[in-house]
This record gives C-alpha cells, structure tokens and sequence, in this order.
C-alpha cells in the first residue's frame, strides 16, 4: 500500500524526532567509536553491581587497554576450580569405594588414617589446597555439608554456578568472550566461501507471568539440544581420523534473557 504525501511527512518527523545520537549516515569510525562506548558503559554497570568501585573500573579499563595483564588468567583459574570441585563430587558418587552399604554416597571422615575420606578426594583434585579450605569451598558452594566437627555428606553432585558471583562472573566473561569471536568471524563472512555462523535470537514482548511460563517451557528444550549438540561434538572428537590432528574447543552456547 502507497503511503500518502502527509502520511510520509508525519513518519519523517517520528524518524527525526526519535534519531539516535549516531545512524549509518555518520561514517563508520563514528559509530564504531560509539558502539564501543556503549559496550564499555554497559559492561561497567554490570560490573558496579558486582561491588567493584568506579575508580578500580577505571584502572582496570587502562590497564586492559594498554594489554597489562593475561585476559583469561582469572577466568580460566575461578572456573578451573569449579570443575575440581565437580570431579570430587563426581568421584564420590562413582567409585564403589566412596559409598555406604545401601550404594550411596558415603558421609565421609574428614581425615581417616586409612580407607577412603575427604581429605584423600582433596587431595587428588586440590593437589595445592588445604583440605579445611577443600571443605569450605563445598559448603560455599552446596555441594557438601558438615556432619559434626569430623565428617562432611555429599547434598548434591552438580557445582551450581546460580547464586555464586564469581562464578557467575567468570562463566559470564568467558559468554562474552564467544560471543564477540561468533560476532568477528561473522563481521569477515562478506561470501559463500566464509560462511557465516549461527546465531539467532527470539524476541517478543510479553507480561511477567508469560515470560515465567517462556522460561518453564524452555528450560527442558534447550537441555535436549545442548545433550544432543554434546554427544554429537564427542563422537566426532573419537574419530580415528580426528585423534591427531590440532583441535579447539567448540559448541553451542544457549540462554535465556529479559531486557
């Protein structure tokens, strides 16, 4: 349908009176340097909630900008040990030898001179760790509990990320971090021979209650894609064929969001 001449001149002053502080008009340095600016704005509220002050916002930006420090250093160590943490759980739930008379995780001593305890799973996977400092990360994490001054029970075998900040933080930086590798490969796909990677987004406006219900009916989706994507990835990765040659990490990273 052909607009009239005074329909276009009323969308004309919407679209001027709603023009943003930058358009593909301003050449592409500009909008460059202001997207920019708003990344960096964005990623220091974020990081304000986290209780990190203005001021050490300010340095630590100098200080990445001028490339002063290892960028996954931090990241990689906080997650590192969050996957210790889950081998122990994960050994105390398998082996024969950490369960009780019913095949269940067994309380364990703390410290035992002989036979399987904590301190023999902290030792194995905290090598550098003090087995009291072992036992405090569990509980911080709720993965363990205290049972008395000289025993701890398994209360549940998955490291939870969820009311954690560091390592939400971490887990965060390191989904930012692909993103923007997805968002730079896809940037240079200008042909058939560079084709670009997936990446895909449903957005719509709905109320409080709806989106609630979004998440419930989302949540055991993605699991079955992220598990399908999974065994898809390590079966490839046992190929004979696959065994010696150079590999990176890949997959599919999937959430849900609210703006």
């Amino acid at each position: 349908m052909r607009r009239t001449t005074a329909a276009r001149r009323v969308r004309a002053r919407q679209i001027r009176s709603k023009s943003p502080a930058v358009s593909a008009a301003s050449g592409d340095k500009v909008v460059r340097e202001a997207l920019a600016g708003e990344l960096l704005g964005a990623c220091m509220s974020i990081l304000k909630t986290y209780g990190v002050r203005a001021d050490k916002l300010a340095k630590l930006a100098a200080g990445a900008a001028a490339g002063n420090f290892d960028q996954a250093s931090a990241v990689t160590a906080v997650l590192a040990e969050a996957q210790s943490l889950s081998d122990v759980m994960n050994k105390w739930v398998e082996d024969p030898a950490y369960r009780d008379v019913t095949g269940r995780p067994a309380i364990l001593h703390v410290h035992r001179n002989t036979g399987p305890s904590f301190a023999a799973l902290s030792q194995e996977f905290f090598p550098s760790w003090s087995v009291a400092d072992v036992v405090t990360f569990g509980c911080r994490s709720n993965v363990l509990e205290r049972v008395g001054r000289h025993k701890v029970a398994l209360l549940n075998s998955t490291v939870l990320f969820s009311g954690d900040s560091s390592l939400i933080l971490a887990h965060s930086i390191r989904s930012v971090r692909r993103l923007l590798s997805t968002g730079e490969f896809n940037r240079r796909a200008k042909s058939a021979a560079l084709e670009a990677w997936p990446d895909r987004t449903s957005i719509v406006e709905v109320p409080e209650e709806d989106y609630e219900e979004f998440v419930k009916f989302v949540r055991p989706q993605i699991s079955g894609w992220i598990e399908m994507s999974n065994r898809w990835l390590f079966q490839r990765s046992q190929l004979s064929k696959n065994r010696l040659r150079k590999k990176r990490m890949a997959g599919l990273q999937v959430f849900v969001f609210r703006d």
